[in-house]
């Protein structure tokens, strides 16, 4: 079974170690010298290690797949302020070896209690249109366990099992907050929109053995499966308005804020800008969050340097 993990290898810096890890990717390359070699991502419930590949790289290619639980034999090694696997042998592994637990991160929090904090906000919207497609949602028993389960993203933010629901409840809680703020805020309309903006990702990640997307999910996208599902459940609603069926897709469509965020139009309600910066908020505090937190159990000053966000961050 599985004995080091990625959150407690600064420990066994200049150390050979025997784990099991998920591979995430598998690419072959050729350095600048010429060479062949692999790298691989190599990923568990508490974080991704990089590893290369440099001896046997045509024997140990065809010992493992890209989606694999591997059973990794490495020298843990440091380079440019990031710990990496030297890897010395590879195979995948056996069912009987590992734990499927080991490789998928769960939500901190009370799934129950998020659940109940989920109905407690459907049962406050008064409008009784949005109340009645709130219901039909998330009254479908197999969709709220998909929903409960699901993560809100493959890296970054809330990238674990119970992460959607996680996610949606500290939004619709922002967006609760600040619709006190603004005269004339409908507030139906924004707590209805943060706990469905995301519905989407139940259809657009797989769980299995880590999370990923699916074919569904990179040719559409969550936004638009989203939108989708929202419209289906509108039609079953007699006397919808169509003034407010745009709206709560608007909201929909528009809370990546940007076009080259990935939202379908910009922001032209207020409800859509509330939610748009409520939910980056959490997402980007989420995110920062874990990279902080890896840095302290390494007992650093300052985090790895994250290329996404462009920065490395101060943990003291």
């Amino acid at each position: 079974m599985k004995k080091y993990f990625t959150n407690n290898l600064n420990e066994q810096m200049g150390k050979e170690i025997v784990s099991f890890f998920a591979i995430s990717e598998k690419q072959l390359r050729r350095s600048r010298a010429g060479k062949s070699y692999i790298r691989v991502s190599c990923v568990d419930n508490t974080g991704m290690i990089t590893g290369n590949i440099w001896e046997n790289v045509k024997s140990l290619n065809k010992k493992f797949n890209e989606g694999d639980i591997a059973k990794v034999q490495a020298l843990v090694e440091m380079y440019a302020g990031s710990l990496q696997f030297n890897i010395t042998q590879i195979r995948t592994a056996q069912e009987n070896e590992y734990d499927i637990s080991d490789f998928l991160a769960t939500t901190p929090k009370d799934v129950d209690k998020l659940t109940d904090e989920l109905f407690d906000f459907i049962d406050s919207v008064k409008n009784p249109y949005l109340n009645e497609l709130l219901h039909l949602i998330f009254d479908d028993k197999e969709f709220l366990k998909n929903f409960v389960n699901a993560p809100a993203a493959k890296s970054w933010h809330h990238n674990f099992i119970g992460g959607l629901l996680h996610h949606s409840i500290t939004v619709t809680k922002i967006c609760d907050a600040v619709s006190h703020f603004y005269e004339g805020i409908d507030r139906d309309l924004l707590i209805s929109g943060a706990l469905i903006h995301d519905i989407g990702k139940i259809e657009e990640y797989h769980t299995k053995p880590f999370i990923d997307f699916t074919d569904t999910g990179k040719l559409i996208g969550h936004i638009v499966l989203g939108n989708k599902k929202v419209v289906d459940e509108i039609e079953k609603i007699n006397n919808f308005p169509l003034n407010l069926k745009l709206k709560i897709q608007h909201l929909l469509l528009s809370h990546h804020g940007e076009r080259e965020k990935g939202a379908v139009v910009l922001p032209k309600i207020r409800e859509a800008i509330l939610m748009h910066f409520a939910d980056n908020m959490d997402a980007q505090t989420t995110g920062a969050e874990s990279i902080i937190k890896k840095a302290i159990d390494e007992k650093r000053t300052w985090s790895e340097y994250d290329r996404l966000t462009n920065r490395a961050y101060f943990t003291e």
